[in-house]
């Protein structure tokens, strides 16, 4: 049951990202774009990115399932869930409008990094749980 909430958190983190990735994106296209201008929202009406954010989310979220569950399987679901997600959004937030695909590419090493940190730090946010 742990695993299916697991499961569920990393491709809804992943969901969230990937729109969260394509808006941002929006904001670093160079004026010669034809998507320059338009209102952000209006980027999900093109089937194609809608259907590359929906299906590179799920993707992306079911690869990184086993590495979270390795990381998380003994530890406070929520708290280690809010972590990883918040460094990884923020992480997007911040890069993608400057560094366009390097947001994207930079999710790996920061979800890597938080995952490590959930796992092998000691903090007592993710102090190990009675059950498994």
């Amino acid at each position: 049951m742990r695993a299916l909430k697991i499961l569920g958190i990393c491709i809804g983190a992943a969901l969230v990202c990937a729109f969260g990735f394509v808006v941002m994106l929006h904001f670093s296209l160079p004026p010669s774009d034809e998507a320059y201008g338009i209102p952000a929202f209006r980027l999900f009406s093109d089937p194609l990115v809608l259907l590359g954010a929906f299906c590179g989310a799920i993707i992306f979220g079911a690869f990184t399932f086993p590495f979270a569950y390795f990381a998380v399987r003994d530890r406070r679901l929520m708290t280690s869930a809010i972590f990883v997600f918040g460094v990884v959004l923020a992480e997007i937030l911040l890069v993608t409008p400057f560094g366009g695909w390097r947001g994207l590419v930079g999710c790996v090493p920061v979800l890597a990094v938080g995952l490590a940190l959930c796992r092998f730090s000691g903090w007592r946010w993710f102090a190990q749980t009675d059950h498994c």
